[in-house]
């Protein structure tokens, strides 16, 4: 304990450059839980469900915005270990404001309430499925814009030439909460009756299949169906189809996490150099520590555990503070729905807290041995 009093004394002795320190290792211990959930998040883990493995999405090969013809449908649904398939189309659409986008996907009624993660009330979905223009809406976003079951809403298209007017029969909390489900019945009508020629046509089909490990030859299967067809399809996993996404971005990946690389050698450096700093200060110190019979591994130990603490100090206010701050600001309101989740995990805790001990032995690495070595002798003429 008297080894851990003078070890907090030596930390506490400047206490406006220590303060400085532990600021600037929690802001960039903040600033990289932030960036690896962000990561997280457009890899898309957050969103996927214990089904995800199960579902494929099929689309035109040459490019998502290529519809495929409806009659793909009955097609798919005979394809062995398909167990149902339903249509998948995208409506960008506004409600209030032009400058915020929604989302409204256009499905077969009967393929929702197959994830058990998407949790709908039995007498709403029932409901859903017996109105035509029945709308399923994400509990967020009832929130968001105070809606309530029952209520009829108008949602202006900015794609498509036609706004889509529909009931709010439904509700549902999932991990993905940015789009709002209506019949592909009811899209296809609307479609007609605006552009005619593109009646009668499908963005993608989803497809459930009987088990995760049958999927991938689903996939294949349903490829090689369509190969030399007018409409050649790419069939992926859910997981792969919204990496695609972050692909079109070009590697972002890569570019967020040269940055947290870029923070954390930065306060590797002001670190270092704090420590640096200490020992030089407390160099006449240290010999009269060694003449009353610390060795050089007590030296050590000392700088080292001043170091520890003042990253432990960071951590506990950079990576506490970072959970504290996701869970009390709603990203998915300030994001305006485009970042749904933004937990985070207890692995990116667990990370960020083993960078701060990494960090602490590295910074007081080169001072502590340099200190250690020293001759009393010497560091005493030295201070003369």
């Amino acid at each position: 304990m008297a080894f851990v009093r003078l070890i907090l004394k030596n930390a506490l002795r400047n206490r406006r450059r220590t303060l400085l320190t532990t600021l600037s290792v929690a802001v960039s211990l903040f600033l990289l839980v932030s960036l690896r959930t962000l990561i997280t998040e457009m890899k898309g883990d957050t969103l996927m469900t214990e089904q995800s493995g199960r579902r494929l999405i099929t689309r035109n090969a040459v490019s998502l915005q290529v519809p495929l013809p409806i009659a793909y449908k009955e097609k798919l649904a005979r394809v062995p270990g398909v167990d149902r398939v339903s249509e998948y189309q995208w409506i960008p659409s506004w409600y209030r404001e032009p400058n915020i986008p929604l989302m409204i996907i256009a499905c077969d009624p009967d393929f929702m309430g197959t994830d058990p993660q998407y949790v709908i009330p039995p007498e709403e979905l029932a409901r859903f499925k017996a109105d035509r223009t029945a709308l399923i809406v994400p509990q967020k976003l009832m929130d968001k814009y105070g809606w309530r079951i029952g209520q009829r809403i108008t949602l202006r298209g900015s794609v498509f030439p036609f706004d889509v007017e529909g009931t709010i029969r439904a509700r549902f909390d999932a991990p993905a909460q940015n789009a709002i489900f209506c019949w592909y019945a009811y899209f296809n009508e609307l479609v007609r009756r605006a552009i005619p020629d593109r009646a009668d046509k499908s963005m993608a089909f989803v497809e459930l299949t009987h088990s995760a490990a049958v999927t991938p030859s689903v996939a294949a299967t349903i490829d090689a169906m369509f190969t030399n067809s007018s409409g050649p399809t790419r069939s992926e996993s859910e997981k792969n189809f919204v990496l695609g996404f972050s692909a079109m971005l070009g590697n972002v990946t890569l570019f967020i996490s040269a940055i947290a690389a870029a923070v954390v050698f930065a306060i590797v450096l002001v670190t270092t150099n704090t420590m640096s700093m200490a020992v030089r200060e407390r160099r006449h110190e240290i010999a009269v520590l060694k003449t009353l019979g610390f060795r050089p591994g007590h030296v050590v130990l000392l700088i080292a555990g001043e170091s520890l603490a003042i990253s432990a100090a960071g951590a506990i206010i950079g990576i506490g503070g970072a959970r504290v701050f996701f869970r009390v600001f709603d990203i998915y309101d300030l994001t305006n729905t485009v970042i749904q989740q933004f937990n985070v995990t207890e692995e990116t805790m667990l990370l960020a807290a083993l960078l701060a001990l990494a960090m602490a032995v590295v910074s007081s690495l080169v001072p502590a041995i340099a200190a250690a070595r020293t001759s009393i002798a010497n560091t005493l003429r030295d201070s003369n």
